[in-house]
């Protein structure tokens, strides 16, 4: 592979994290109330919320989890198992760790000070031992770091991954394999892992990045960038026109459907992404995944107080809310890389320097 192809690759991959994280901001953005009224505007806010938090964004955690087998299984051997580990101690543990104490420390002062208002809740957090360490090592108080939990938990079981990928038939049989058995309801357990089938995408990945980095790194055909184009317009269509009470539900067809509007987007991006110029809010991905959630409450605390309950101003708010949320939590990682580049490398885990 030479070496444009992969710095392509990089920058693709860099472009869409910084999207699959505003997704991600849309999916814990949903507004609608679950009591539709026939009024107009009831409805337009039912279908504007569906389509943003609940139509084009499902796949964007799926994407996450194979970019994230990509980048660790790309040229791997067990030879390289503790530097990859002691670069995912830097990229994710540290990170994770001081995110969950922070976002924990944040919703205990909330709980117990005039912020109150602000929080999460109104519920006092309980100071017990146990709640301190599901905050701190169990994501209590910041709830999409279940990503990155199960990231650890992979990273750290890199060797028996490797096992069952390193022949890349059995690997693809292994994935096709757990696709299938949850059909059964056979999963990893969901009191562990927040999404049952995240190992399937995070091994489809690992595939990828071991037996097919070269492949994914070339640059899409037109027909395919074509097929990509009119297969995710198709997705969002669906998800967004058929009724929810018509949405197939099971984890075998979600598997394939979130693959293939993956690679769908993975593919269009081609079409732009050696015009597109690096910005510094591309490198934002991980600090809008960590931040976005609490971010955004505020925002709506703040909102809710200073805008009177309309029907007619959830859209509004809605947008104020997701560019707002953006601004702040740019606004502070350009503080702390100017100001405090060392605590800045802490929380982000400095990821963006090294692709190991």
């Amino acid at each position: 592979m030479n070496y444009k192809s992969e710095t392509i690759f990089w920058k693709k991959k860099e472009f869409i994290s910084f999207i699959s994280s505003i997704l991600v901001l849309f999916i814990h953005s949903y507004f609608a109330q679950d009591n539709v009224s026939t009024s107009f505007i009831s409805i337009i806010n039912q279908k504007f919320s569906f389509f943003f938090s609940r139509s084009i964004t499902q796949f964007a955690v799926p994407m996450f989890f194979m970019l994230s087998g990509i980048s660790f299984f790309k040229e791997y051997n067990n030879k390289k198992y503790l530097t990859k580990i002691k670069s995912r101690i830097y990229t994710l543990v540290i990170p994770y760790l001081l995110w969950n104490t922070v976002w924990m420390l944040w919703e205990i002062f909330g709980s117990y000070s005039f912020i109150s208002k602000f929080s999460a809740t109104s519920e006092q957090y309980p100071l017990t031992l146990a709640s301190i360490l599901k905050g701190i090592f169990f994501y209590g108080c910041n709830t999409p770091f279940w990503f990155v939990f199960d990231l650890i938990v992979f990273s750290f079981a890199a060797p028996v991954l490797f096992f069952i990928i390193r022949n890349k038939y059995i690997g693809i049989a292994s994935v096709a394999f757990l696709s299938i058995l949850s059909l059964f309801g056979i999963c990893i357990p969901i009191d562990l892992f927040y999404y049952p089938m995240s190992i399937v995408f995070y091994l489809t990945g690992a595939i990828i990045g071991y037996h097919y980095f070269d492949f994914i790194s070339r640059k899409s055909s037109k027909p395919t960038q074509i097929t990509s184009i009119v297969f995710l317009s198709a997705y969002v269509l669906a998800k967004t026109i058929v009724p929810r009470e018509l949405h197939i539900s099971n984890y075998l067809i979600e598997t394939i459907v979130y693959t293939i509007a993956a690679f769908s987007l993975w593919n269009i991006v081609d079409i732009f992404i050696e015009r597109i110029k690096p910005r510094a809010i591309y490198r934002r991905s991980f600090a809008i995944y960590a931040m976005h959630l609490n971010v955004a409450i505020i925002i709506l605390k703040i909102l809710s107080l200073c805008v009177p309950q309309n029907e007619w101003l959830e859209i509004p708010k809605f947008i104020i809310m997701v560019v707002l949320t953006l601004i702040i939590i740019n606004f502070v990682c350009t503080f702390l890389e100017k100001f405090f580049p060392k605590v800045y490398a802490l929380f982000m885990g400095n990821r963006i320097k090294k692709h190991q």
